[in-house]
């Protein structure tokens, strides 16, 4: 009998952890995929393609000549084309669509957080003349452009293209660090006075969120995009359910 096949569209430290845990305790054939926007990234438990698909068409295409059974959708929260183009595919092939997603973090009484719809919005609440970190993604910080009054810290795992830098930006290379203590001494060395973070969710940049609390400091919130499936799925546990009663051969 065939083994039931996987598509793990991946890219974060929760997809990592998920593929790991899929090859571990099931009998599915898996692939894993990455859309390649890091140059080296972590190794996974699957073997692993990297590139896009070419749109919800080319997913599709993907989809039917692989003869995938379903898709588990791991990537960022803020990835929105990426899940909107797997909405799209797994409809069409009529694939079972998971989407796995770490729950959004939530405030608490000390946080002084802003949600914004988008950096525009994140930008218009900073008085002039103010020193920000921008935790989000060079990916999408154009916007950071229109306010030339603006100090920006600006944090990013790939340095960014030389036309894409920002004469009013300090740049740093690197992942966030495991301890707000560390978060804290970089806001403070940079004079910090707002921070503008995407609701990741997860633990892995946490810290950052931390030490804004602690220094108290205000966040501009980019709120997650909304997408047109039923229900995220929170734990690799969740996974594992959903996948037994669709394929209990491969869970057994």
């Amino acid at each position: 009998m065939r083994k039931p096949k996987l598509l793990i569209l991946a890219g974060t430290k929760a997809a990592r952890q998920l593929v790991e845990l899929l090859v571990t305790k099931t009998s599915f054939d898996i692939t894993a995929s990455l859309a390649g926007v890091t140059k080296q990234p972590k190794p996974l438990a699957a073997p692993t393609r990297i590139g896009g698909f070419g749109g919800a068409e080319g997913l599709a295409s993907y989809l039917r000549e692989n003869k995938i059974d379903a898709v588990i959708d791991a990537t960022h929260p803020y990835a929105a084309q990426i899940t909107a183009n797997a909405v799209q595919a797994c409809a069409l092939c009529d694939i079972h669509l998971i989407q796995f997603q770490r729950s959004e973090w939530q405030s608490v009484l000390e946080d002084n957080w802003h949600f914004v719809s988008d950096l525009e919005h994140a930008l218009s609440l900073i008085p002039e003349d103010k020193r920000v970190f921008f935790a989000a993604s060079t990916k999408v910080a154009a916007p950071l452009a229109l306010r030339p009054d603006l100090t920006y810290l600006i944090r990013s795992i790939e340095p960014p293209a030389p036309r894409d830098r920002l004469s009013n930006a300090i740049y740093v290379c690197g992942l966030p660090t495991a301890h707000w203590q560390d978060e804290a001494k970089l806001m403070q060395d940079h004079q910090i006075d707002w921070v503008i973070s995407k609701n990741s969710g997860g633990t892995a940049s946490y810290s950052k969120i931390h030490a804004a609390r602690e220094l108290g400091l205000p966040v501009a919130m980019l709120k997650r995009p909304k997408y047109s499936v039923r229900r995220a799925i929170g734990t690799s546990q969740e996974v594992l359910s959903v996948l037994r009663q669709h394929f209990t051969t491969a869970l057994s």
